[in-house]
């Protein structure tokens, strides 16, 4: 879909056309939600939480100006949605991501291989403070670029830069062991 046709299902939305709204919710549910279910772990909570931001998303549609896009506003929602969901009592669990994300069929070893190290990296993934996983995931999963994950997060492009820099960084520490015996 090309940004004429988002502009316009945005223009139509506000002006309370719900079908329009539903083919938004159609292209972005998918990435709302991997992302959430990226910090979360947890299928449940991952789906409240995407349903929220499209909720809230609804609401707030006549407001949107459109200053920073629409991809980067949704996940500004999804953002505060799920700071909001960890004022609570207690945080979110991290359960590993489920295997219906992996994007490649290689043969049986390879799979085996692939599926080790797929787990290691989840793993250490979900060991990142949350700032630095957070902005690691929107770059990564999203491919958002470091201008857009600022505006997500309201923090500056370099915070941005750091975040995710610093994320590689201790992801390759905490994985150097396993690299180092992949190599021998």
């Amino acid at each position: 879909m090309d940004q004429e046709a988002e502009q316009q299902w945005i223009r139509q939305a506000q002006a309370g056309d719900r079908q329009a709204f539903a083919a938004l919710v159609d292209r972005y549910w998918p990435r709302i939600y991997r992302w959430l279910f990226g910090l979360t772990r947890q299928t449940h909570v991952s789906e409240d939480l995407t349903q929220d931001v499209f909720l809230k998303a609804w609401t707030a549609l006549p407001k949107f100006e459109g200053t920073f896009g629409f991809r980067a506003w949704l996940f500004r929602i999804a953002s505060n949605s799920l700071i909001d969901s960890r004022r609570g009592p207690r945080g979110a669990r991290s359960d590993p991501l489920p295997d219906s994300l992996t994007t490649r069929e290689p043969g049986p070893m390879a799979a085996v291989l692939s599926q080790e190290s797929q787990t290691l990296v989840e793993e250490a993934c979900s060991r990142l403070p949350s700032k630095l996983k957070t902005a690691f995931l929107l770059r990564t999963q999203e491919e958002m670029s470091f201008e857009e994950i600022g505006k997500v997060l309201g923090v500056t492009e370099e915070t941005v830069r750091w975040r995710v820099f610093k994320a590689r960084h201790v992801l390759l520490n905490d994985l150097k062991h396993y690299l180092d015996g992949k190599s021998e």
